[in-house]
């Protein structure tokens, strides 16, 4: 888990999705488009938690163009095909944070796609704000990527 241990980026304020457009090795991506692409989010809720995010920076959703909106939800209907096969979660929890008062991040604008078991809730995050992953994010981004590849391209 090198994002605990890791050095912080010499590029500064760097819009991380933007880096992760572009093809960042480190990045989780997991899957791409022309106008989106998915990756694995970097500090997680559950196991296999991915993000849909537009290619290029939108700060909100309307910025976003229509094209890069129908984009932004072909991604999250794959990224659930995916997890579906792969993981087999109970449910899912879908949604955008726009703007820092509601939780978001960044101001590049994405989907989150948490898959869901019946009783996954635990006393961990609760108590010492801690979670607890049963796999680390680079082996599952691995089998993500290829259960992406037999879908075919997007």
């Amino acid at each position: 888990m090198a994002y605990v241990s890791g050095v912080p980026s010499a590029k500064g304020n760097e819009c991380f999705l933007c880096a992760a457009a572009r093809g960042d090795e480190e990045s989780l991506v997991v899957d791409r488009s022309m106008l989106a692409f998915t990756l694995m989010n970097r500090f997680p809720y559950t196991s296999g938690h991915l993000m849909t995010v537009p290619v290029r920076h939108a700060p909100d959703v309307l910025a976003m163009t229509p094209d890069e909106g129908s984009a932004i939800f072909a991604a999250t209907q794959r990224a659930i095909r995916v997890l579906t096969d792969v993981m087999h979660p109970d449910g899912f929890n879908i949604g955008i944070n726009q703007g820092s008062a509601a939780g978001a991040s960044t101001e590049h604008v994405h989907l989150h796609v948490v898959p869901r078991w019946a009783g996954d809730t635990n006393f961990m995050p609760v108590l010492g704000d801690v979670k607890v992953l049963p796999q680390d994010l680079e082996t599952t981004a691995a089998t993500l990527r290829e259960a992406f590849a037999r879908l075919g391209p997007l």
